[in-house]
């Protein structure tokens, strides 16, 4: 991370330093999805059809738990939620490097998927709470960096670990995880308003499913995330199979997008602030189309590389726009249950890109598949310019804040 971004994470409210913070010790333990399926098949001799199973089971269980985290972050509290994720996911996951067997693996896997998400809602609602609304999109962005700078150093520590002792993945995934817990415990206060009371009874009040702009804002979120995940699906047999590549190449080239976005994602959504947010967003749109049609023009690592440079910029410029956007948008009563639909949106393109893309990327060809992702974005591009005329002015935004909570 840039000294820049640091400095600038600083000068933020003490809630939003320590999040990044936690969220990059809890990132950089996060060894259980990354080496799952190793560990199953290696270590429990799972059935390839049972590895499918569980991965799943683990990724509905998430799911729903970014749902449910929604509703307990605003029932309950964010600190509340926090906690109860920080510390169940974390003595979980350490319960599981323990485990005895398959079936008794399989149902501590199941409830982790589900505890271990509960934070995620909490989180940027914290943000949302304690930031004005000129500095949450700094205040997302340094969430990201955090998550794919944590993410990336914690991807290759585990690898090392997995072929010295896979328990000790469970068991450091744990306790990090156990930290950020501990971090919040001792320096992050209440910050949703009101009193318990007050907040269960407008929680039953306000809804976001019946919020037909923030509709429009996941479906635009979907669109992307349906477009964005090509990248786990589709491009890795690209570059290994149709252009003959070994894997690390196509490692090499996904390490450079979570390296760009921990580098430069702060200091430019910084520098964009004083355009609009959602026009920015669309631009960022646009770019991750782009970015993606261009793996199909020639099937060499550089022409890859190209198309990784353009689709990292268009997650830059869209993610963090977005999320300020629904933090703003949203009733600060709900903002946590607004966040975790938009959340959820995410999760439910990761299960159905693969199921929908891999059979039209058969079908189709390197050729014709890519520039139709162009087309795929082409919808959430036209929904975000119409959502800048229509939707993100002050006297409709609900959670506008102009000074720190």
């Amino acid at each position: 991370m840039l000294p820049g971004s640091l400095a600038r994470i600083k000068r933020l409210p003490r809630p939003v330093p320590v999040l990044v913070l936690g969220t990059f010790v809890n990132k950089l333990g996060s060894f259980i999805i990354p080496f799952l399926a190793i560990v199953l098949h290696r270590e429990f001799h799972a059935s390839d059809e049972t590895v499918a199973t569980l991965l799943f089971a683990y990724g509905a269980g998430s799911i729903g738990s970014i749902l449910a985290g929604g509703q307990l972050t605003d029932r309950m509290g964010r600190r509340f939620t926090l906690m109860l994720s920080l510390f169940g996911g974390g003595s979980l996951a350490v319960t599981m490097a323990f485990a005895p067997s398959l079936p008794a693996f399989a149902v501590l896997l199941v409830l982790s998927g589900f505890v271990a998400e509960l934070y995620r809602p909490a989180a940027s609602a914290i943000i949302g709470d304690a930031l004005p609304s000129a500095d949450r999109v700094i205040g997302f962005a340094a969430l990201r960096t955090a998550i794919n700078l944590g993410f990336a150093l914690g991807a290759a520590l585990g690898g090392l670990i997995a072929d010295w002792n896979w328990r000790l993945l469970f068991v450091l995934d744990g306790l990090t995880t156990i930290g950020y817990g501990a971090l919040v415990g001792r320096y992050v206060t209440e910050t949703a308003p009101g009193t318990a009371t007050e907040r269960r009874r407008q929680a039953a009040a306000q809804t976001p499913w019946r919020d037909g702009v923030f509709l429009l804002v996941a479906a635009v979120a979907f669109d992307f995330a349906l477009v964005f995940f090509v990248h786990i699906s589709v491009l890795p047999l690209t570059i290994t199979v149709s252009a003959g590549y070994p894997a690390g190449v196509f490692g090499a080239l996904i390490g450079v997008n979570g390296l760009l976005i921990a580098l430069f994602e702060v200091p430019i959504v910084d520098h964009l602030r004083r355009f609009r947010r959602l026009r920015v967003a669309a631009v960022g749109m646009a770019l991750t189309g782009v970015g993606f049609a261009m793996v199909g023009v020639a099937m060499h690592w550089a022409g890859f590389l190209a198309a990784v440079l353009v689709f990292t910029a268009g997650e830059i410029l869209y993610t963090p726009q977005q999320m300020a956007f629904v933090a703003d948008w949203a009733p600060p009563a709900a903002r946590g249950r607004y966040l975790s639909f938009y959340q959820a949106t995410f999760g439910l393109a990761f299960a159905l890109n693969p199921v929908l893309l891999l059979p039209l990327h058969a079908r189709l060809g390197e050729a014709r598949f890519w520039p139709l992702l162009l087309v795929l974005a082409a919808p959430a591009v036209a929904l975000l310019l119409r959502l800048d005329q229509v939707a993100d002015r002050p006297a409709r935004l609900r959670g506008l804040s102009l000074a720190a909570g």
